[in-house]
């Protein structure tokens, strides 16, 4: 079984020059999410962008600033927009850069499927398995509802992206992939750590005083839930569930120090449900093949 789909990897393996190819004047390329960004077939894009015009680019909280962004400062090829408004966005968006894109992001892939029609996906992903699977590791978010609308899928492949377990629609399969680049595989983003304001501390107090034995968290990024995580993890809790979109450090901390078990979640019991993961090695060597790890759109 393995044998036939290394064999339609290799018919589906191009350079990222050929790959960008694809792309046509006025198409829309989804570039991405969060932690993945397609940094090889953004460079290949970027030296042909002279040729293209009108492109649309989409992403969800980009975390580099794309090579073809810089190669178009005047923007007479490209529009560039972000679901998130992260860092990267509004640096550039203070240049007029790029634009913000108002979506309520649990309604992303209804709106993708009902509303929007997409030509080109960038995909970061880990390398296939044996089963002919390549997984969109630290983001599945929306990725999958925008592969199922794209005229051309392209997948570029990192060797650094941890393989996250779903959950479902955690991996697209090759069948339903038309082009493969095998990427630079840079390493995955890290978070540097945020210092908690006083402030911060004494809101994390009172926030203490509301969590319960069996309570299920949400925690985001920010000197607040680092607080947060840490006094969990350094109390008595106990049988505390994680269902949250992001998934942080402090979430591995709060498990290791045993005060995760989601044993009284009434959905995913025992599992640590997330859509997406940004923060260090910490966090990502945790997530890499660990069944009480589920991702979900």
């Amino acid at each position: 079984m393995g044998e036939m789909y290394q064999k339609e990897y290799q018919q589906k393996l191009v350079t990222a020059e050929q790959a960008v190819q694809v792309v046509q004047s006025k198409d829309q390329i989804f570039y991405g999410e969060f932690a993945l960004f397609p940094e090889t077939l953004d460079a290949a894009l970027a030296e042909r962008i002279s040729e293209l015009y009108d492109l649309y680019l989409v992403s969800v909280s980009y975390t580099k600033v794309p090579k073809v962004v810089l190669a178009d400062p005047n923007q007479e090829h490209i529009i560039m927009h972000d679901w998130h408004y992260g860092v990267v966005a509004r640096r550039l968006g203070d240049k007029g850069l790029c634009y913000y894109k108002p979506i309520t992001y649990h309604q992303g892939p209804r709106i993708i499927k009902k509303y929007i029609e997409p030509d080109v996906v960038f995909a970061t992903v880990t390398p296939m398995d044996d089963k002919g699977y390549f997984n969109y590791g630290l983001a599945n978010s929306v990725t999958s509802a925008y592969i199922e609308k794209a005229r051309t899928v392209i997948v570029e492949v990192n060797e650094s992206v941890p393989t996250c377990l779903g959950g479902n629609s955690e991996s697209i399969h090759i069948s339903q992939v038309d082009y493969i680049v095998e990427g630079v595989s840079s390493p995955m983003i890290q978070l540097p750590p945020i210092t908690p304001a006083e402030t911060d501390y004494k809101i994390a107090e009172y926030v203490m005083e509301e969590i319960e034995d069996g309570s299920c968290l949400q925690l985001g990024i920010g000197g607040l839930p680092n607080v947060i995580g840490a006094n969990i993890a350094n109390s008595d809790l106990k049988d505390l569930g994680i269902h949250t979109e992001m998934l942080v450090d402090s979430c591995v901390d709060m498990y290791m120090a045993g005060r995760l078990t989601g044993a009284r979640k009434q959905i995913d019991r025992g599992k640590m449900v997330y859509t997406f993961a940004m923060g260090t090695d910490k966090l990502y060597d945790f997530i890499h093949m660990n069944p009480t790890c589920a991702s979900y759109p």
